[in-house]
Formats: structure tokens, C-alpha cells, sequence
């Protein structure tokens, strides 16, 4: 399992997640490839193009069209300290991110039953309900900004306007602050940042990263198992597969762990152990 900064990231620097291919790619990294997919062509040729080496106010380099549907990529600097590059067409046109197609694949790992992504405002879209138990049936928004002025300006509109309680999702947590937790708080509201929620594993699948604060837990001996996870369900009222959702681990997976043959240092025991020791307090806020 690896995480997705990079990846995360990148949808926080591509203004309006508009750009060229190799922009893309840039920003992205070694995750391109799990982007690639969802980039659909716009009508609208680019004005810049990467730099291999950028170093001034004269990168990056620009983007000629020739008229010809022949076009290149033109070191701007006095001194042409890279190669004009040959582009095809669809080089030189901006991408835009099919933002919808990225939330399907990882609705899961976030705990979201998606709807049909809806436009709530310039960076906000309406991402669904929430399937967790703390938040169950609360709106989750999904933010996309590249200034931290506007992010807060967004949280600041939701905290005004939803009538209920809601999850706010961002790529990273990059643009949060002291100040945007307590409107959050205040409202009894909560955020999730994905580059902390999503990663990929072995078999090239998001998952859901370990949560780090579980590594000093050891774990619950198997004779007490039953008796911990009874004590749950009647705190909370809940059952064996609120607890599985919640951890996000399959079903069989978790039966695996109350009967000792689920390995106490992955990822899946971790979770569990977590979702189990978390303060009633927490648990309950509705």
C-alpha cells in the first residue's frame, strides 16, 4: 500500500482542473497513470507548456500554433536554454479532470453513497450521503481550490447555508485551519482530507490508509474479543455491520478478526481496533 500525495496534490494546483497533458503529468508524477483515464480533451488550445529545467520569470515555455495543426513548445528565455518541442494537437489542447469518474472509484474508501455529482458552486460539488456511522446520512461536499481564500470562503457558505450537519472532502488538507475546525465544530461537522483517507494498493485498488494514531494500540486478546465488540454494540446500538463499514473491511475479513485468524498487525485489525476504542463521546456525536 502507497499514498497518493502526489496524485492528491495535483488537484489542488490545476486551476479549475484545466490544463495541457504534460501539466498534468507534471503535477502528478508517478500517479499519472491513475489519472490519465479521466482527462477529456477541451476545444481550447493551451498558452504554456512545462519547462524540463524551469528557473525565472521566462519559464515555462510557450505554446505556438503554427496554423497549420501543426504546433511547439517555445523556450521563452533570451538565452534558449531548452529546445523548442514539437506538439501534436492534442498535446496543445487543455485536459479537463472528469472529477465524477475520480469520486466513483474511491466513494468506497470514503464511506460516501455518491449520487450524481451536481455543481453546488464555482470548486463545490454535491458528493452524496455519508454511509459512517458518526455521520451517517449527513451531506458530504467535495472542495476543489487551488487558493486557500477561496477554500475558506466555500466552508464559511456551507457553514451558513446547510441546514444540517456535513462532510466537507478535499484532496489535502493543505488550506485547513484552526480557525475553519471551529466553524466546522461549531456546527458539528467534520472534513476528510483523501491524501490522509486514499491509497493504492499492491493490486493497483484505492483503499483506505491506516489511521497512524492506531500504531501504539496493541491489540485486543482474543479471549476478550466477543465481550469488547458486545460492549460496543450495545453502547451505540449497533451491529456487527456498522462496525465492518465503518472500519472499511469486507465482512469476512472482520469475522476473521474476532476469531483470531486475521493478522493483529495489518491494516484491517488496526482499523477495527480503532473504530472500536474511539471515545463514546466522538462515537455518538450526531
Amino acid at each position: 500500500m502507497r499514498r497518493l500525495t502526489q496524485l492528491w496534490q495535483a488537484l489542488e494546483r490545476v486551476p479549475g482542473l484545466c490544463d495541457l497533458p504534460a501539466f498534468w503529468e507534471h503535477h502528478c508524477g508517478a500517479d499519472y497513470p491513475l489519472i490519465q483515464p479521466h482527462l477529456r480533451s477541451t476545444d481550447d488550445f493551451g498558452a504554456r507548456y512545462p519547462c524540463p529545467h524551469p528557473r525565472d520569470g521566462d519559464c515555462p515555455r510557450r505554446v505556438v500554433d503554427y496554423g497549420d495543426r501543426s504546433f511547439a513548445a517555445i523556450c521563452r528565455h533570451p538565452h534558449k536554454l531548452c529546445e523548442d518541442l514539437p506538439l501534436s494537437p492534442k498535446d496543445a489542447l487543455v485536459h479537463r479532470l472528469e472529477i465524477d469518474a475520480i469520486v466513483r472509484s474511491i466513494a468506497q474508501v470514503l464511506c460516501v453513497r455518491t449520487q450524481a455529482l451536481q455543481a453546488r458552486a464555482h470548486g463545490v460539488w454535491e458528493l452524496g450521503l455519508s454511509t459512517s456511522r458518526t455521520t451517517r446520512n449527513h451531506p458530504v461536499f467535495l472542495m476543489v481550490f487551488t487558493r486557500p481564500a477561496d477554500f475558506r470562503s466555500a466552508i464559511c457558505e456551507l457553514a451558513a447555508s446547510c441546514t444540517t450537519p456535513f462532510v466537507a472532502v478535499a484532496p489535502t488538507g493543505n488550506h485547513m485551519t484552526v480557525e475553519l475546525r471551529e466553524v466546522l465544530g461549531r456546527r458539528q461537522s467534520g472534513f476528510i482530507s483523501m491524501d490522509d483517507r486514499v491509497g493504492l494498493s499492491d493490486d493497483g485498488s484505492f483503499v483506505a490508509l491506516e489511521v497512524t494514531d492506531t500504531d501504539e494500540i496493541g491489540p485486543t486478546p482474543l479471549e476478550q474479543r466477543n465481550a469488547v465488540l458486545e460492549k460496543y454494540k450495545l453502547d451505540f446500538n449497533g451491529t456487527d455491520q456498522t462496525i465492518y463499514e465503518d472500519a472499511s473491511v469486507h465482512k469476512s475479513d472482520f469475522y476473521k478478526w474476532l476469531n483470531g485468524t486475521l493478522d493483529d498487525k495489518s491494516v484491517k485489525s488496526k482499523r477495527i481496533e480503532e473504530i472500536l476504542r474511539i471515545d463514546p463521546r466522538l462515537r455518538t456525536r450526531r
